[in-house]
């Protein structure tokens, strides 16, 4: 797969979002209510991930499904989000601790642990939709392979990575986007893009 591909999974999955317009408009609003709740925050990113899955093959989609799904995967999405809050959480705490130390060494490991920061992200935009398409669902299993597919496709998943923080930061900025696509819109793409690299779409 190319970088041409990647654009056009860019362009599908807006299509899907178009094509499922209202449905997935209200579902990013609850997707967006569940992580003010904390508690519900991880379990509606993956049952969000399994609709969108569902969305790219065309099934006839539901709320009845993301409920399904959130409540299905709601220990394993803690597992991750247990995960999340953890490799963010050092490495925030370590960037902002020293923050007002100066020295090679010192901005080397800063380089390091914004590098690092970075790349978890990048891995983790594979995990979910990975998580649904392996028969084997160990948190350690999906994150050793997202991890795998993070290496194997080392440039497309920096692009990726970049795209998405881009739109990550846009929505942020304009409200509406935030409201409306962002996360329905990152789950539909990461979804195609796992899949091509799977040799299934």
């Amino acid at each position: 797969m190319g970088i041409r591909d990647l654009l056009k999974l860019f362009a599908r999955a807006i299509g899907l979002w178009w094509r499922e317009f209202a449905f997935l408009l209200v579902l990013n609003l609850l997707w967006l209510l569940a992580q003010v709740t904390v508690v519900l925050g991880p379990p509606a990113t993956a049952a969000l991930v399994a609709v969108a899955g569902r969305v790219a093959d065309g099934n006839l989609t539901d709320f009845g499904d993301f409920w399904g799904a959130l409540r299905a995967n709601f220990v394993a999405a803690w597992r991750w989000g247990l995960a999340q809050w953890l490799a963010y959480g050092v490495l925030g705490f370590n960037l902002v601790a020293y923050a007002d130390r100066e020295g090679v060494g010192i901005l080397a490991l800063r380089y390091a642990w914004t590098l690092l920061a970075f790349a978890w992200f990048a891995v983790n935009l594979y995990f979910w939709p990975l998580h649904f398409e392996q028969a084997d669902r160990r948190f350690a299993t999906t994150l050793g392979n997202a991890v795998k597919m993070a290496l194997l496709n080392a440039d497309l998943t920096l692009i990726c990575a970049l795209v998405a923080l881009a739109f990550i930061a846009a929505s942020v900025l304009s409200g509406f986007l935030l409201g409306a696509v962002l996360g329905t819109w990152l789950a539909l793409w990461t979804s195609l893009v796992v899949r091509r690299f799977l040799g299934k779409a």
